[in-house]
């Protein structure tokens, strides 16, 4: 069984195999092509480039496109800063916002993206899994308008105008999933949803739907969610799995999640810790400890958060070989 069918086996609750792992490598994939960030998502060419040399060295079993939140704010007029080489950037105001209807193709950077996850999809796509990451509908708003006096309901049918495209560009694409961006507001995100739950559930329909429709997985990013949430949050939304940011588990947990998945039929995305190489294989050995006696099929692994770019390869190596050697 390749990657790609273990990833897609266990988005279907399916995988009977070790659990599949796909971190969120992006400054990281810029460094080992030896361009900086800005550079590297300005040119299809050096960004595929370093995807696939990233993919390449660390043999993980997901590619996803990009971790960027700003894609999206930029196309509606924030503006940006690069804080670094080879790190994301970030916005640093909305000053130039336009509240309309957005053409993806008049990003500088959105076709871009597009191309190069055409040809890592082309190149890759039939061994490893191909992931379209996009900022969710909550974080999009929530981004655009600040705490500015806006006609939210307006807006949120503009972002969903925009994710729309953009998720149907991707799935055109033939990926298989596409991972949804709700981290940003971390604890927040509940109340965000629930604030215009309506309008906000009618955009996840469209999109959720849309993705389903050309064979792929719609999973949410969320971070610092408080487990007894999440039986709501897929009554409400359906998503098929749940990226669980920012939470380190117990036995406890991990047999809640695994009656979860059971129940609500959604898989669940683990998330082990980067920046300590001790707190890292300490969180592993618990969730593989709990694997390997219960076998739950909709658990898989992801770094949590991106993967620092200065991250030494070696760690990540040990992490991979200890986690196909299980």
């Amino acid at each position: 069984m390749n990657s790609k069918v273990a990833f897609r086996n266990t988005l279907k609750l399916m995988n009977a195999d070790r659990p599949v792992f796909v971190p969120f490598v992006y400054g990281l994939a810029a460094k080992i092509g030896q361009i900086p960030l800005r550079e590297t998502v300005s040119d299809a060419a050096y960004f595929t480039h370093s995807l696939e040399e990233a993919y390449k060295l660390l043999k993980y079993d997901g590619i996803v496109n990009n971790f960027d939140s700003t894609l999206e704010a930029e196309a509606f007029g924030c503006e940006l800063e690069w804080p670094g080489d080879y790190v994301a950037p970030r916005t640093t105001g909305c000053g130039q916002l336009e509240l309309r209807e957005v053409n993806p193709e008049e990003s500088s950077r959105i076709p871009i993206l597009l191309e190069t996850t055409k040809r890592i999809v082309m190149s890759q796509g039939k061994e490893i899994a191909v992931i379209g990451v996009l900022t969710g509908p909550c974080s999009l708003v929530k981004t655009i308008t600040g705490e500015g006096n806006h006609d939210i309901e307006n807006v949120i049918s503009l972002a969903g105008s925009l994710l729309t495209k953009l998720t149907k560009s991707l799935c055109e694409l033939r990926i298989d999933a596409v991972f949804f961006r709700e981290d940003i507001l971390g604890a927040e995100y509940p109340g965000e949803l629930l604030s215009h739950n309506k309008p906000y559930a009618a955009v996840y329909a469209t999109l959720f739907n849309l993705i389903k429709y050309y064979n792929g997985y719609p999973v949410l990013i969320v971070k610092e969610i408080a487990l007894d949430l999440i039986a709501d949050l897929q009554k409400t939304l359906g998503p098929s799995g749940l990226i669980l940011l920012g939470k380190r588990v117990g036995d406890g947990d991990l047999e809640y999640l695994k009656n979860l998945s059971d129940s609500l039929r959604m898989s669940f995305g683990l998330p082990l810790p980067m920046g300590s190489q001790a707190e890292l294989l300490e969180q592993f050995d618990i969730i593989s400890n709990f694997v390997s006696k219960h076998r739950p099929p909709g658990f898989f692994y992801v770094s949590d958060g991106e993967i620092p770019y200065d991250m030494p390869l070696e760690t990540i190596h040990d992490l991979i070989a200890r986690m196909r050697n299980i």
